[in-house]
């Protein structure tokens, strides 16, 4: 009996590990295989022949469809400089400079169901004299570059630069990307 049992029970367990981490892959693995600049996870390689098989997966599953690599690079932000959860309840500050873009823009989304909840666009931000800006996200309104998060629970940032070529060449592992800095909650 129990050399009928055993197989049964590796073979279930195969599968069980096979499937799970499948559809784990899936649904939460973009992470597996994104390349990360601080807060910021995303995949510069994405619209190219060179694209990973989870990622593929991934966009097929979400029915995205990747910017070709001269169109643009896509980057989400799901957590703060200090590791926390975005919150639309909270108050966030996303500081910095961009890389060379033709455009660049970020939109407040609810990872769950990808529905964007606000955006905002460089052709309508203020920025500082060395061309450094401060955007807020916050789900009241503030002075100055501001983006609503309709008071969600979790929230993620999508960031997405137009027409760049920053990431196509050798040490762009190197660039920085705006920081995401919690400010009040």
């Amino acid at each position: 009996m129990k050399q009928l049992i055993y197989p049964i029970v590796l073979v279930i367990t195969a599968l069980g590990v096979g499937f799970g981490l499948s559809y784990y892959s899936l649904e939460q693995g973009r992470e597996l295989t994104a390349t990360h600049y601080g807060v910021w996870s995303g995949w510069p390689e994405l619209g190219t022949a060179q694209i990973d098989p989870y990622a593929r997966a991934h966009l097929a599953r979400q029915g995205m469809l990747p910017l070709g690599k001269g169109e643009g690079v896509r980057f989400f932000a799901q957590r703060d400089t200090n590791g926390d959860t975005l919150s639309g309840r909270c108050e966030y500050s996303v500081r910095g400079h961009m890389p060379n873009h033709a455009l660049w823009t970020i939109q407040v989304r609810d990872p769950g169901t990808n529905q964007v909840f606000g955006h905002a666009e460089s052709g309508q931000m203020q920025f500082s004299s060395d061309g450094a800006f401060d955007l807020a996200i916050a789900p009241k309104v503030k002075p100055g570059n501001w983006v609503n998060t309709d008071r969600l629970g979790r929230i993620e940032l999508l960031l997405t630069l137009y027409d760049t070529n920053a990431f196509t060449n050798l040490g762009s592992e190197e660039i920085e990307l705006p920081q995401v800095q919690l400010e009040a909650c």
